[in-house]
This record gives C-alpha cells, sequence and structure tokens, in this order.
C-alpha cells in the first residue's frame, strides 16, 4: 500500500481515479505468495555475505602458536591486573605454558609455579625473550 494524501481523496487524482481495489487485493496476494521466496533468497545473501567476511578476516589474522614450556608476556589490558593509564606497562610476566588446546588458548603458569586462572588466547600473550 502506498501513501496517499488526503488533498488527493478530495481534489482526485490520477491514481486515486485508476486504483482498482480487486487488482490491489491480488497484487497483496502475490506479495504474501512470494514472501517465502523473498526471504529464502535474503538469508542466501546473508550467508554469502558471512562467508566472504569471514574468509577475509581469516586471511589477515597471523596464527600464533605456543608450546607447552615456552615462556611468554601476557597483555595488561587483558588481564586488568594493573590500573591502565598512559603510562602503564603493556605486558606483563613472564609465564610459562602450562596447558595448550586446540582453539587457541593457553593455560599459563608464573615462576613460582601457581597456575594463573582462566585461560588465555593467542593474542593476548606473545614470546618472551631472556
Amino acid at each position: 500500500m502506498e501513501a496517499v494524501l488526503p488533498l488527493e481523496i478530495v481534489a482526485g487524482s490520477l491514481r486515486t481515479k485508476s486504483f482498482e481495489e480487486t487488482a490491489n487485493e491480488s497484487g497483496r496476494r502475490q506479495d504474501l505468495d512470494m514472501l517465502h521466496e523473498k526471504c529464502e533468497a535474503a538469508q542466501m545473501r546473508q550467508a554469502l555475505y558471512k562467508s566472504r567476511t569471514e574468509n577475509y578476516y581469516n586471511r589477515q589474522v597471523r596464527v600464533k602458536n605456543f608450546k607447552i614450556g615456552e615462556w611468554v608476556l601476557r597483555k595488561n589490558d587483558s588481564s586488568h591486573a594493573k590500573p591502565l593509564g598512559k603510562l602503564s606497562v603493556t605486558w606483563e610476566g613472564p609465564y610459562k605454558i602450562a596447558e595448550a588446546y586446540k582453539n587457541g588458548a593457553y593455560v599459563l603458569e608464573a615462576q613460582d609455579g601457581r597456575t594463573i586462572p582462566r585461560t588465555w588466547n593467542a593474542q593476548s600473550i606473545r614470546h618472551f625473550y631472556s
């Protein structure tokens, strides 16, 4: 349906004079019949867009792999261990990799042997070179 100005109804216009209710009703029924197909087409476009975006992102990502026993530094803004500020340290540690999971998550161990709570993503840690 289209919006009609009150002036068009009172004064009349070509659009209001050529309006046929039966043609309008059949057009609305056709739109309802095509609704399912339009939804499917939109879902297919959305899936295509999502896969292209994912492929673009995956091309840009550099994969970091760490082995058990390696020494790493942990990003301070990921752990919130110390208050963040302009002159605060960016990396803290060193920590030792205690466990490694397939999805890029790592369990860290402090120098004194205690395990750091929660897992840490590979993007939040980097190699420590002494």
